[in-house]
């Protein structure tokens, strides 16, 4: 695979037209970047104008089908530098650098085809939406589907006013998705190379070798989230019953490619190779407690107040306040991530990141950066009386000891105390890459991030 990348920038181009489109699958398989594939071998007369788009919207979306992904793409007739960046049907696919558009209603008329022919409209939450476009959206489009909820209606009148053409079904919630993912412009950025089975493979059982994972993982360090060493759990492959085969992401383009040869097992029928928002945090805002809303993805700045509790379930709870207080949450999924939690004392000042839930309200934390650590001291026993040397006897909390055998009495602060050492080191700490969300940025993306560990 790594032999037919060709070297070229395809990151800044001169758009073609664009196609987007969502919510085309179910639980029970299909795969919107599956449906990315079927477009590029049906639209084989048209060329493709840089890399597809896949992109991750609002994490707390409550109807998502999985991972609430959009694809957009460009097609048109391809100009300047290319590089092959698939292969489908036995045909290498290439991307070019810029392109001429063509016409968006002939183009959506052919599209819809495709999807009319493969979405799964027979499951109740499917509702999808296409698009083409001319005049991408603009991108506070893409910032609030990514962070708030988005109506339909406000989406059909930022395409008016771009004179796209597009088509809905049955809700038609999918529109917001794809042209949401037509308005992306990067800030930052990740690539995916995701391969697919072969049809006569679906429904049995994957077979990745593990080892092969795990020697990846190590050798190509610009990936990530491939392997829970802590789980033992292959986490490039999905879980759904969808034609994908396995997925790796990273920061750089070729390095994927290589990193997909090294895996060994099933072979793959196709692959694609994506640019993403994966990996990014495009989704958080840094709020102040008193600020959070049900369903927001934020980043808040606060003290611990309360030792930590182990909940029914195995989950951790502690409370965070900075002058207004709420409950975080270390799940049970995120395992060894609550060790961290377990660990944190009044005091502590904390960075975390998490999704906010409503009832009860509730952080339910996804990475945490410790910021400063207090003072860890413990009484140990009560002062001896200095006169005749007996134990003394608190008085109450705050109100100091008195020697029971001769009356003298102690400040409170005399009690003999000891500090103890801090398990937690200042820094960053995330859950296991099983437990981690599709944009969750890895510390193993953040400049002088040093992942930390109980």
């Amino acid at each position: 695979m790594a032999t037919l990348l060709l070297v070229a920038d395809v990151r800044r181009i001169v758009p073609g037209t664009t196609l987007a489109f969502d919510d085309t699958d179910s639980p029970e398989g299909m795969c919107t970047t599956y449906l990315a594939t079927l477009m590029l071998d049906e639209l084989r007369d048209y060329d493709l104008i840089g890399l597809p788009r896949l992109v991750r919207l609002n994490p707390n979306v409550p109807w998502k089908t999985r991972g609430n992904a959009a694809v957009s793409i460009q097609l048109g007739t391809g100009t300047g530098r290319e590089a092959v960046c698939g292969h489908i049907g036995g045909r290498t696919i290439k991307c070019f650098r810029s392109g001429t558009p063509v016409d968006p209603e002939q183009l959506l008329a052919r599209a819809a085809e495709v999807l009319e022919s493969n979405a799964r409209f027979e499951y109740h939450s499917t509702n999808p939406g296409i698009l083409c476009t001319l005049n991408r959206p603009p991108p506070s489009l893409y910032w609030k589907a990514v962070r708030e909820i988005v109506r339909l209606e406000d989406v059909e009148t930022i395409l008016r006013g771009c004179g796209a053409k597009w088509k809905v079904y049955k809700g038609g919630r999918g529109l917001i998705g794809a042209a949401a993912a037509a308005a992306w412009r990067p800030r930052d950025r990740t690539w995916e190379v995701i391969t697919y089975r072969h049809p006569s493979m679906l429904g049995k059982e994957r077979v990745i070798d593990d080892a092969s994972v795990i020697v990846m993982d190590k050798s190509v360090a610009s990936t990530f989230n491939n392997y829970d060493h802590e789980n033992g759990h292959v986490a490039i492959v999905p879980g759904s019953p969808c034609p994908v085969l396995y997925g790796i992401r990273g920061d750089s383009q070729s390095d994927l490619l290589l990193a997909s040869d090294m895996i060994r097992g099933e072979k793959p029928e196709r692959w694609l190779v994506y640019l993403s928002n994966q990996g990014t945090e495009d989704h958080i805002v840094r709020k102040r407690i008193r600020q959070l809303r049900p369903g927001d993805s934020v980043k808040v700045e606060a003290r611990v107040t309360t030792m930590p509790v182990t909940i029914p379930g195995g989950h951790v709870v502690i409370r965070i306040s900075d002058g207004s207080e709420i409950d975080a949450a270390f799940y049970e999924p995120s395992k060894s991530f609550r060790e961290v939690a377990r660990s944190l004392i009044p005091g502590d000042e904390v960075v975390a990141f998490g999704s906010v839930r409503s009832s009860p309200r509730t952080l339910n934390v996804e990475k945490l950066q410790i910021k400063n650590l207090s003072r860890d001291v413990k009484k140990v026993r009560n002062p001896a009386c200095v006169k005749c040397g007996k134990s003394m006897g608190s008085m109450g909390r705050g109100q100091g000891f008195r020697c029971k055998k001769c009356g003298s009495r102690a400040s409170d602060s005399s009690s003999v105390r000891v500090e103890e050492p801090r398990r937690l080191a200042l820094g960053w700490y995330e859950p296991p890459v099983s437990s981690r969300r599709h944009l969750h940025k890895p510390i193993r993306r953040m400049s002088k991030g040093a992942i930390n560990k109980i």
